[in-house]
């Protein structure tokens, strides 16, 4: 029908153009975020688009619903403004045929959420995870620098590094100079090469250290002792801003095998994300009512707030379920059914009275 793919384009327009202007700020706010990390030395510069792109994934699709929110009710809002739903309205088509056209974007764009979010995103998750293990075994993770003295001192204790130059493969660490003197002990460790890498069973990092040697000094009575070593290692502490790999990266097959609350929480989480795209589809259309002359701007705080008041219930759900506070039965179906309701009950508020087009 000619009004129904009319709709689904102007929603549709409005939608890529909310959707990209939303994008630009998550994406905006992610680099920013982590360019700070890079200027303190935390992350080395060459992966910073890397983790840019990574990041933004996961933000971008949830997104999606409150770019749809916003698009059909600046749609529909224009629509109001120029009298087209008037003279739509006067011509037989109600609620149903709007819908209708609403559901030629709505389908084909919740499928594609449903293939991202279950599937795609715990994938890039998986990415975004190994190249934070990779730059744990970076000497840069560590805070030693290449070509310069790192000097390193608590209390009675002080220990000097040096690194003379770094292998092609940006991980090898070779000519490796340490100092350290404590309780009067003084130790010189001199090796041809050192590596970080991350511990399998522990999960922590280690600097190991290969073909070295190590001079130990008696600052009371002077005695003298070296140690040859093919292998030496320490355990190097971990790093906050580097989290360990968690379940945004578990496949949604493996969530339910885990099957405790933790599981189950992070698996409605998934599910909600994408019901949330028919949700906020549904409630827009009445949301975007207007009277003449109340512009089409009119409600768009009002459909902020009700996206605002949903996502927190969703995630207050959600932790409800990981604490153990709710059943996992009940899921986050309850929050779904409630706006469900609220959408009906404008849908009968503002529409229930007029003739419907079957």
């Amino acid at each position: 029908m000619i009004i129904q793919r009319y709709i689904a384009k102007e929603i549709l327009w409005s939608f890529i153009a909310t959707m990209l202007v939303l994008l630009l700020i998550i994406v905006g706010n992610t680099f920013v975020r982590l360019l700070a990390k890079v200027s303190t030395g935390e992350l080395p510069l060459d992966i910073l688009s890397q983790l840019v792109l990574l990041s933004s994934v996961n933000g971008a699709l949830q997104l999606v619903p409150i770019a749809l929110l916003i698009g059909m009710m600046l749609a529909f809002g224009r629509l109001y403004q120029d009298h087209e739903m008037e003279a739509m309205s006067a011509s037989g088509a109600g609620p149903k045929v709007f819908y209708k056209g609403i559901a030629h974007l709505l389908i084909p764009l919740t499928i594609t959420m449903a293939g991202l979010v279950l599937f795609v995103v715990p994938w890039v998750e998986g990415i975004s995870n190994e190249v934070r293990i990779e730059v744990k075994q970076r000497p840069e993770a560590s805070g030693i620098p290449i070509g310069e003295f790192l000097q390193l001192g608590q209390g009675s204790q002080s220990t000097t590094l040096f690194v003379e130059a770094l292998e092609k493969e940006q991980v090898m660490m070779e000519r490796f100079f340490m100092h350290s003197e404590s309780k009067g002990q003084q130790h010189f460790l001199v090796a041809g090469q050192a590596i970080l890498f991350v511990d399998k069973f522990s999960g922590e990092r280690m600097l190991q250290i290969n073909d070295g040697s190590r001079y130990s000094r008696d600052l009371k009575t002077g005695a003298f002792s070296v140690f040859r070593f093919e292998e030496h290692g320490f355990r190097i502490p971990p790093l906050d801003i580097l989290s360990s790999v968690d379940l945004d990266a578990v496949s949604t097959m493996d969530l339910l095998k885990i099957n405790n609350r933790k599981s189950m929480a992070e698996f409605h989480w998934r599910i909600a994300v994408v019901l949330a795209t028919p949700v906020m589809a549904f409630i827009a259309f009445p949301l975007s009512f207007s009277r003449p002359r109340q512009g089409k701007f009119g409600r768009l705080a009002l459909g902020i707030l009700v996206f605002a008041i949903y996502f927190n219930l969703l995630i207050t759900a959600v932790s409800f379920i990981e604490k153990g506070s709710m059943p996992v039965a009940f899921g986050l179906w309850w929050v779904h059914l409630i706006f469900i309701g609220i959408g009906a009950f404008l849908l009968k508020h503002y529409y229930g009275s007029r003739k419907v087009k079957q």
